[in-house]
C-alpha cells in the first residue's frame, strides 16, 4: 500500500538541515548583531556578507562574485556601498592586469580583526554552553558532514 504525503502534515518539515540552517542563522545573527554594537554597522546589511569572503590579502572581484553565488552586478553593488563606507577599494589583480581584487582599507583591516574576536567570543559561547566534550563532538560531526 503506498502511502500518500499530506501537505499539511507538518511534523514532516523539521529535519537535519532545517536544524542546521537555523543554527547557522542564529550564528549570522549573532555575529551581524555583535559587530554591529561595536561600531560595524554594514555587517547589518547584505555588504556585510561579502566581508565574510574576505581576508587581509583581498580576493579577486570575479572569485568573490563566485563565492557568493551571486550575479557580477549584485556583488559590484554591495562592494559600491562598502567602498562608500571606506571598508574595501579596488586596486589591480597583480595576476591579471585587467581585473580588480578588492582589498580592505585600514578600516576594512580593523573590521577583520574585530570579527575574529567576535567569532572567538561566540565560539567560548557555544562551548560553554554545550560543555567541552560536546562542543568537540560537534566540531568533528560538522567537519565530517563538510568533508
Amino acid at each position: 500500500m503506498v502511502k500518500h504525503l499530506d501537505d499539511n502534515d507538518l511534523t514532516s518539515i523539521d529535519h537535519i538541515g532545517l536544524a542546521l540552517w537555523r543554527a547557522a542563522q542564529g550564528w549570522r545573527n549573532h555575529m551581524r548583531a555583535e559587530l554591529a554594537a561595536r561600531g560595524y554597522p554594514w555587517h547589518q546589511s547584505a555588504a556585510g556578507e561579502v566581508l565574510a569572503h574576505l581576508g587581509p590579502s583581498g580576493i579577486s572581484q570575479a572569485l568573490l562574485t563566485e563565492r557568493m553565488g551571486l550575479s557580477k552586478q549584485a556583488v559590484q553593488q554591495l562592494v559600491d556601498q562598502l567602498e562608500a563606507q571606506g571598508v574595501v577599494g579596488r586596486a589591480p589583480d597583480p595576476s591579471d592586469g585587467r581585473a580588480k581584487r578588492i582589498v580592505l582599507t585600514e578600516l576594512g583591516l580593523a573590521d577583520f580583526a574585530e570579527r575574529n574576536k567576535v567569532k572567538r567570543l561566540i565560539e567560548k559561547q557555544y562551548r560553554e554552553k554545550l560543555g567541552p566534550e560536546a562542543f568537540t563532538a560537534l566540531e568533528a560531526a560538522l567537519a565530517k558532514l563538510a568533508d
